[in-house]
């Protein structure tokens, strides 16, 4: 039962599971680990006040006031000594929003409220109301968030704008969703967004940014206004944060801040749904961005599951001998043990939910949860153009 003498073919599939646990733990491993880096990074860079710009910050905001009464107060006293001019976008006509805003435009005169019109039915929501906040904001600087968004720290603002040394134009951040529901398909759903995250950060980090967080997310105007706008995507609703930053973003004029006072929590009345939808989306518009760093993940994925086939039938072929299942519990531990370690380094430091032993599933589960997504989108694309093609 425990033989040293194993036939060629179990020879030749454990040499070949040891393809791809190299890969996995070199060049995968070195991605998700590029997170950290740049959060070592942004977190030990020095904050020079005097250096900081004028800004004005755009907050979308649909139907939203209940959150948005909660998050003026930290935009309002953040701790920013350059000006700072605060633009609420209010998409409708939601009367709420206009009360919540007034209340506090009594004692901040650096707060102003736009809206986007409600009969406009034919152009995107969102693209039309950042295009709004933008075209009225005063100074070179925009930053953009959500109404549905948290800021913990007083230094959020500051944190982002450093980062507009010149030659940079785009700052791009991150906003971390909140769900307490620790069910295993809840698991899988919060890891998925985390993986979908390490997926762009790391490509920016890397020098080839495609796509943004668009909670936390801060260009010039200039930009802005020598792309037109997101005139190039007029006919999709959405794309606002990877269709228009895949055009404009390049390694040379994007940063990322991944420092802790610069994080944004999203906070979602139904965040299953909004994960649905947003996923939806994404994937909808992914198929006019850059693929690379995709590929690259997707490539990763297959790897997962070439190395646990290839043990696995190495394993069954061999039994009654354990010999090759020791060499393949081994040759698990070491694959494993480093890749969850720093997969839960990361989601720590991105702020999402705690996970270590339930990784390796997630890892292989999510290429089928991909999947899903992808045949539910296939029965809804019109959805995503703004008029009929």
């Amino acid at each position: 039962m425990f033989s040293f003498q194993i036939s060629n073919i179990i020879i030749i599939l454990l040499a070949a599971s040891s393809i791809p646990l190299i890969f996995l733990l070199t060049a995968y491993r070195r991605r998700v680990m590029a997170i950290s880096k740049q959060h070592l990074a942004s977190s030990a860079s020095t904050l020079d006040e005097a250096s900081l710009p004028p800004v004005s910050v755009i907050i979308y905001s649909c139907n939203d006031s209940e959150h948005l009464a909660l998050m003026l107060p930290e935009l309002l006293n953040q701790q920013y000594p350059a000006p700072v001019e605060i633009i609420v976008v209010n998409d409708g006509s939601c009367e709420v929003t206009k009360d919540v805003v007034e209340r506090l435009q009594a004692t901040h005169r650096n707060l102003y409220l736009t809206f986007t019109p409600e009969e406009a039915r034919n152009l995107s929501r969102r693209k039309l109301s950042l295009t709004i906040g933008i075209k009225a904001a005063r100074h070179d600087i925009v930053v953009l968030t959500n109404a549905a968004c948290r800021i913990p720290s007083p230094l959020w603002l500051a944190h982002i704008t450093r980062n507009f040394t010149p030659g940079n134009d785009i700052v791009i951040g991150h906003s971390s969703p909140v769900d307490d529901n620790t069910k295993i398909f809840n698991r899988l759903r919060s890891f998925d967004i985390a993986a979908d995250t390490v997926t762009f950060l790391s490509a920016a980090i890397a020098g080839k940014p495609y796509r943004a967080d668009g909670n936390n997310l801060a260009y010039r105007r200039d930009i802005f206004f020598k792309n037109k706008g997101f005139s190039h995507s007029l006919n999709l609703h959405h794309g606002d944060d990877d269709i228009f930053i895949n055009e404009i973003a390049t390694r040379h004029n994007t940063a990322v801040e991944l420092s802790p006072e610069s994080l944004v929590i999203r906070k979602y009345y139904n965040p299953a749904t909004a994960h649905r939808i947003l996923k939806q989306r994404y994937n909808f518009t992914a198929r006019f961005i850059n693929k690379t760093s995709r590929r690259f993940f997707g490539f990763s994925s297959l790897m997962v599951w070439v190395y646990t086939l290839l043990s696995l039938s190495a394993v069954l072929l061999s039994l009654p001998n354990l010999f090759p299942l020791a060499i393949v519990c081994m040759s698990a531990l070491i694959l494993w043990i480093p890749l969850m370690l720093t997969w839960r380094k990361t989601l720590k430091i991105l702020h999402y939910r705690n996970l270590l032993l339930t990784i390796p599933w997630l890892l292989h589960l999510r290429p089928f949860y991909n999947l899903i997504y992808k045949l539910r989108g296939l029965h809804s694309q019109s959805k995503n153009f703004t008029w009929e093609h």
